[in-house]
């Protein structure tokens, strides 16, 4: 009897380990594959498009590995609401793509680019009703104006970022981004969603072997693209988390978590530019780090799993 327990406990180890594995560790380890070829390897590296490309197609390929390893690829209609994630993973990385090709055009190419990734985030839902999909929105509770405000926010956290994006190369944007998304994986975590958390983690781990990279591969800049993918996955990850699984969340918490990268733009000031390089990163990120923390500390002392809104998926 002893050992039929020890049996059933070996394979439920196997199964997790094996759950990590292909959830998590592969997915990571294909994102940050993509990252050192780009980066690192010398006849790559002479590829300015790919180069800005590189970051927003890393962390596409973590996510969307990650979520069809628990949940299968997503068809089109969709047949449920937890295939969105799969499919904006897909399109956060041809986004990426268009984006890197726009190099270093002024007005008022990145202010269409916004528009056009904004705004077919908003629309596609419509455009699968249309086809026999789900419906209008993308999430449980979401109204049409819901949608629209997933769009701008996409749209909108792009243009507020190009800037920094532009002139912050090398480690800041990339551990930043992974401090934003370890914080999310976190809520996910609480909220009891493990297909969320492991997508959300493979896109932190990709952005902090990123930063890595970065540090020793000639501090090169995360681009457009980069910028473009993780204004998406920054945004459509945690609305669907709040809207699917954790609705006992303060929305302004997930909001702190999601948006502390922002602070880099106040950031933005003479007096930093007298500090050496490596000081301002530091201070950058660390106050980056702070604001997840708080929204951490509000947020997971402030919500429940959502026992009734992980049911639709059951």
């Amino acid at each position: 009897m002893c050992a039929w327990l020890l049996g059933l406990k070996a394979i439920g180890y196997v199964d997790m380990v094996m759950m990590v594995l292909k959830s998590l560790v592969f997915p990571v380890l294909a994102g940050g594959g993509v990252i050192a070829l780009s980066w690192l390897l010398p006849p790559l590296k002479k590829w300015t498009w790919l180069g800005a490309w590189a970051f927003g197609l890393a962390i596409s390929v973590a996510v969307f590995g990650s979520w069809i390893a628990e949940n299968g690829v997503p068809r089109v209609p969709v047949e449920s609401r937890e295939q969105w994630i799969g499919i904006l993973a897909f399109l956060a990385a041809i986004y990426a793509a268009l984006a890197a090709l726009t190099g270093s055009r002024e007005f008022p190419v990145p202010q269409i680019t916004a528009i056009l990734a904004g705004g077919l985030v908003a629309l596609t839902p419509l455009i699968d009703g249309w086809s026999g999909g789900k419906g209008r929105t993308m999430f449980a509770d979401m109204e049409v104006a819901d949608q629209v405000a997933l769009g701008l926010a996409i749209g909108l956290g792009y243009l507020a970022l190009l800037g920094v994006a532009e002139r912050r190369k090398g480690i800041t944007l990339p551990f930043s981004f992974a401090i934003a998304f370890t914080g999310l994986a976190l809520l996910a975590d609480d909220a009891g969603w493990i297909s969320m958390t492991f997508a959300i983690a493979a896109a932190a781990g990709t952005a902090f072997i990123a930063g890595i990279v970065a540090r020793f591969g000639g501090s090169p800049s995360i681009g457009r693209g980069g910028l473009l993918a993780t204004c998406v996955l920054l945004t459509v990850l945690p609305v669907a988390t709040y809207r699917q699984a954790y609705h006992e969340i303060p929305w302004w918490a997930i909001l702190l978590v999601a948006g502390a990268p922002l602070v880099l733009l106040p950031l933005e000031i003479k007096v930093m530019e007298k500090m050496p390089p490596w000081s301002q990163a530091l201070l950058r990120i660390v106050c980056v780090a702070i604001l997840v923390g708080l929204g951490l500390v509000f947020g997971l002392s402030g919500g429940q799993a959502g026992d009734e809104m992980m049911s639709i998926y059951q």
